[in-house]
């Protein structure tokens, strides 16, 4: 009735990729590190252990420490920071401090103070002592000779001042690399720090540089001192005479151009220009004035009326007044004497006489007047010409001493520069000169380096904490590893999602101390209650269900990828099994290459074998089949065979085939592994179902699916798979829930 099934349900079992599901597992995850836990904790000590070696060997070193300050306040007498500034506090020179206490050149002042090229520690080549680690170097068993030329080296050719230079330079290297130098956030402070295997060598280090730094500022600042005093007391020579010679230049310029300048009115000439115009305005206001009064006169003349002229020379003058008085006093003795006597009288005659002569002498004095204001009028003249014409030569000599002035104001304006910038240069000298005793270094040592009394290295408490951690970092990558790197099968899911196999039981692996000597289907029959019996009895009920009508096949075959995965024994244990049930079963071995069952079951040769039946044309009930006496099993044992395919091939392997489904209600046969020999692929024509063994976790994954896909190609109906030899204990691990997990855990339904 299995006849027609291989062709219709393989196409059921090709293997379909199902979908992972993208959810992180968490659990699975936990149940990864507790089933590799031994691979953690393993790693973990491993790990801890070889820390531990390594820091005892490790010689303990000590760190001193010692604090500068750099100075923000600053206190002067004089104005030094014009000519040498002290430090910036921005975050650039801090660092820039930093950098010159890692210097070459002070370390180098500190290697020589304290004669470090004779301390072993920082001259490699004195330190005789060998380290743990010197002893895992293959060079130092070998004579120099050889290590010379397995390296290459040559001959040394320097001079000792080349080599002791050489020497000092990797003192100064091995200095700096034990040395430290931190500036604290938001601090103005400097930590220098030494770490050496001496605590008094560490804080003897971290002092004697404080101090060599704070002297190193003395000196460079008084070093820039000297070399600004030097530059300036040159620059002051050359200035200095500089100013004599721009002066001597401005001298003689002003004496050959006749340049004389007073010592408030300015130039000689500049003075005379004034005063001449001055002149001159006066002198033809006067000649203004002059002519005026010139032409009234020669128009009162013209009028005759000079006499009644009014000019305030003749009002003024008094001879003319003291005539004028006589003729008043004339005039009125004429007026009295004309009231008395006639015009003709001597009297008369005389006083008229005498007022005549009067009025001539007024008229004599006013024509003196007239001639004098006219000379008066022409000397005004004449000096407004004399200095018309002098002032003219005045003002052709001023252009050219403008002229001159031009290049004589620049003469005085270079040697007054000069004369300014010698100022500047005598005074900054002065100060500068000040300066030599009055340096101040721009930062202070404000806690000195005292001597350790704990080692900073190795910190052992935290490096064990740490390796303990990594440790347990590496171990928990390791065991995802190792699970990534597991590439074989361990429940039922994977069967399905890889080869669409349907999972018809798990077979626990039992150990050598509980088998005693016996094998497996010994301990089967011994304990029939074990969870080894009824992993069995599980695989017979899940073939009862494994084709469509219910009914569990006649003829079933077992196979495997490879030898040694357990096939034979699950038949033979299966067919014990369903034997003790009460079913009939007939267990045929069809491993001809390398037949175990023989030695296995104890069947004595008397017994028929597969050969005898598959060599002649009788049928089997001629022949004697081995019978078990506990299980009442029959046992069709093989011998080998060189060509077992041309006996499966026979009609006499199909004649048995059938006559065996008639006489028993369950056929096992036992074939050899697909990948090993062909011959399951030419059996799977005649069987009902195949059933495929899979070791547990050691059959990898791609020899499983090549063995399934030949299989498939060959048209057998595989109802499903059997996992063998399954580590109950280790398979709990993975808290997969499944049939391996209750064998191992509910042990109050088995006995084992």
């Amino acid at each position: 009735m299995y006849d027609n099934q291989p062709g219709q349900d393989s196409s059921q079992n090709i293997n379909t990729p199902i979908a992972d599901d993208d959810i992180l597992d968490i659990r699975a995850l936990l149940m990864v590190l507790w089933r590799r836990k031994w691979v953690i904790v393993n790693t973990t000590v491993f790990c801890v252990v070889l820390a531990l070696i390594i820091v005892v060997q490790l010689t303990p070193r000590y760190t001193a420490t010692s604090l500068l300050a750099i100075e923000t306040r600053k206190s002067s007498v004089v104005d030094l920071e014009a000519v040498m500034s002290g430090l910036g506090t921005d975050v650039a020179a801090i660092k820039t401090e930093i950098d010159v206490l890692k210097s070459r050149r002070l370390l180098g002042k500190m290697v020589d103070k304290l004669n470090l090229v004779k301390d072993p520690e920082f001259n490699a080549a004195l330190n005789t002592k060998k380290g743990f680690l010197s002893y895992l170097n293959p060079f130092s068993y070998l004579p120099d000779a050889w290590v010379d030329a397995i390296l290459g080296r040559q001959k040394d050719t320097r001079s000792d001042e080349e080599i002791e230079t050489a020497i000092r330079a990797k003192v100064i290297d091995s200095v700096s690399g034990s040395l430290t130098i931190i500036n604290p956030a938001r601090s103005y402070s400097i930590e220098v720090a030494f770490e050496t295997i001496d605590p008094k060598k560490s804080a003897k280090l971290a002092n004697t540089l404080s101090d060599l730094y704070l002297t190193d500022q003395l000196e460079v600042k008084f070093e820039a001192t000297q070399r600004a005093n030097e530059w300036l007391n040159e620059r002051v020579f050359q200035l200095r005479e500089k100013v004599r010679e721009s002066e001597q230049a401005a001298q003689q310029f002003r004496e050959k151009n006749q340049l004389i300048q007073t010592k408030n009115a300015g130039l000689v000439n500049e003075q005379q220009l004034a005063q001449l115009n001055s002149q001159l305005v006066d002198a033809r206001t006067e000649l203004a004035r002059s002519e005026a009064r010139q032409q009234r006169i020669e128009q009162n003349a013209r009028d005759g009326k000079l006499a009644e002229s009014g000019l305030l020379e003749v009002l003024q003058s008094p001879l003319i007044q003291r005539l004028k008085e006589q003729e008043s006093e004339v005039q009125r003795k004429r007026a009295e004497l004309g009231t008395k006597y006639g015009p003709k009288h001597p009297r008369m005659i005389n006083v008229q006489a005498e007022a005549a002569d009067i009025q001539n002498k007024i008229n004599s004095e006013i024509e003196k007047i007239v001639a004098s204001i006219r000379a008066e009028a022409e000397v005004a003249a004449i000096r407004v010409r004399s200095l018309e014409q002098n002032m003219a030569t005045l003002k052709s000599e001023s252009f050219s001493v403008s002229r001159s002035q031009v290049q004589m104001r620049e003469l005085d304006r270079e040697a007054e520069a000069n004369r300014l910038l010698l100022e500047t240069f005598l005074t900054r000298f002065k100060e500068t000169s000040s300066q030599d005793g009055m340096q101040q270094a721009d930062t202070r040592i404000i806690s000195e380096a005292d001597v350790p009394t704990l080692a900073s290295f190795p910190k052992k408490k935290l490096i064990l904490l740490l390796v303990l951690f990594a440790g347990g970092v590496v171990g928990i990558g390791l065991a995802f590893l190792l699970e990534a790197l597991d590439n074989g099968y361990r429940n039922f899911d994977q069967l399905r999602h890889d080869l669409g196999l349907r999972g018809l039981g798990m077979i626990p692996l039992i150990g050598r101390s509980v088998l005693k000597n016996q094998g497996p289907e010994g301990y089967l029959l011994a304990k029939p209650t074990s969870s080894f019996s009824e992993a069995h009895r599980n695989i017979h009920a899940s073939l009862m269900f494994s084709s469509a009508s219910g009914t569990i096949p006649k003829l079933m075959a077992i196979t495997s990828s490879v030898p040694g995965e357990g096939k034979s024994t699950a038949g033979i244990c299966l067919a014990h099994t369903l034997g003790r049930s009460g079913m009939k079963v007939l267990l045929v071995e069809a491993d001809m290459r390398r037949p175990v069952m023989r030695k296995r079951m104890d069947i004595d040769r008397q017994f028929a074998c597969l050969n005898d039946v598959l060599g002649r044309s009788a049928t089997s009930g001629d022949l004697k089949i081995f019978k078990d006496a506990v299980s009442n099993i029959h046992v069709l044992w093989a011998d080998k065979e060189d060509d077992p395919q041309r006996l499966f091939n026979s009609k006499e392997f199909e004649l048995f085939l059938k006559e065996a489904r008639l006489q028993y209600d369950l056929v096992i046969v036992d074939t050899p592994p697909v990948l090993a020999v062909s011959d399951v692929m030419v059996i799977s024509k005649h069987v009902d179902a195949m059933v495929f063994a899979v070791q547990w976790e050691k059959t990898t994954k791609g020899t499983v699916k090549n063995a399934v896909k030949q299989l498939h190609q060959t048209g057998g109906y595989l109802a499903g798979a059997i996992l063998t030899q399954v580590d109950v204990k280790r398979h709990q691990g993975y808290g997969y829930g499944d049939q391996g997990y209750y064998y191992g855990t509910k042990s109050g339904y088995y006995t084992n």
